[in-house]
């Protein structure tokens, strides 16, 4: 029996938060020095061990941009295959409960318009939610 020394399919699991006030979402945009740097994505990030999805997208966000949020429904789970390895986005319904966000570990971040979204460069692996908000109304 041969084992390999990592699995290479077993996905990478990421969070990402959709936060959406008077019909624009809130975006972020990758620092230059990280993986797909420039890129503009939906704030969260990876979990840590033995870190739940809703715990880690309320770390995440507060740690790039210093908001604490409420997590909601799932939107969606995104599976993308990046030349690096697989990942698999849990994109949820957010609000932000406390802060302005501020730029600490993100380049800059935007509230676009919904109907705007597909005008940035998102991170391959998020462009299948612009679709999906683009069909989103404030509720």
């Amino acid at each position: 029996m041969s084992h390999s020394s990592e699995p290479k399919d077993i996905p990478l699991l990421v969070t990402a938060a959709v936060i959406i006030e008077e019909n624009r979402v809130l975006i972020t945009r990758r620092p230059e020095y990280k993986p797909q740097g420039g890129f503009w994505e939906f704030p969260g990030g990876k979990l840590e061990p033995g870190e739940s999805p809703v715990i880690a997208l309320q770390r995440e966000l507060k740690e790039e941009l210093d908001v604490n949020i409420s997590v909601g429904k799932i939107l969606d789970a995104l599976y993308h295959r990046y030349a690096w390895g697989p990942v698999l986005i849990l994109a949820y319904r957010c609000r932000i409960i406390d802060g302005t966000p501020r730029n600490i570990e993100v380049t800059e971040h935007l509230w676009v318009p919904l109907d705007k979204l597909h005008q940035y460069e998102l991170l391959p692996a998020d462009k299948p939610l612009i679709t999906q908000l683009q069909t989103i109304s404030e509720k």
